[in-house]
This record gives C-alpha cells, structure tokens and sequence, in this order.
C-alpha cells in the first residue's frame, strides 16, 4: 500500500466519523466517533509524516486519546446522571 492510499482511506474514515458525528443523538455514539475521527487523523500522520517523527506523534496521539476517552466517559457517566438521558437532543440547559 503506498503512502496515498493510506491517506485516502484515513480521509474516507474521517469523513465517514464526521458525518456519524454530525448525525446521531446518543452521546456515547458521539464519543466514539470522535475517537474515531482521531484514529483516522494518527494514520493519515503515520502515512504522510517523516517517518521516525510521525510514529513519536503517534504514540502522542494515542495516549491523548486514551485521555479523552477516560474524560469523555466521566462526562457521560455525570450527564447521564443528571438528567436521565443519553440524548443529546434532550439536554437543553446546563446550570453551574
């Protein structure tokens, strides 16, 4: 596989997140296409980078990831809790 076809398909799977993203209501579902959209955005990095500093950023890229998926959970967990949903159509004010 060349470097183009590797960026064509991470481009492809970014649009594909994007457009996931853009269209489900539950939160979770959002979450994981954001990752998704992440993932795409380390292999088109990986693809199209010099090679020893693309795979550092890489790992950089994964751990921050990691990161926001654990924080993105809590959200989840204590926006679930709160108003009894995981839709985000439903959840129309957030008070301090």
């Amino acid at each position: 596989m060349t470097q183009y076809t590797l960026a064509g398909i991470s481009f492809g799977l970014f649009t594909l997140a994007v457009a996931g993203f853009l269209t489900c209501g539950s939160l979770v579902r959002m979450l994981m296409f954001l990752e998704l959209m992440l993932n795409a955005a380390n292999v088109a990095l990986v693809a199209l980078g010099p090679q020893p500093a693309s795979n550092a950023y890489a790992v950089m890229l994964f751990t921050v990831a990691a990161a926001e998926a654990g924080v993105g959970l809590a959200l989840i967990i204590t926006l679930a809790s709160a108003f009894k949903t995981l839709e985000a159509g439903n959840i129309k004010e957030l008070k301090g």
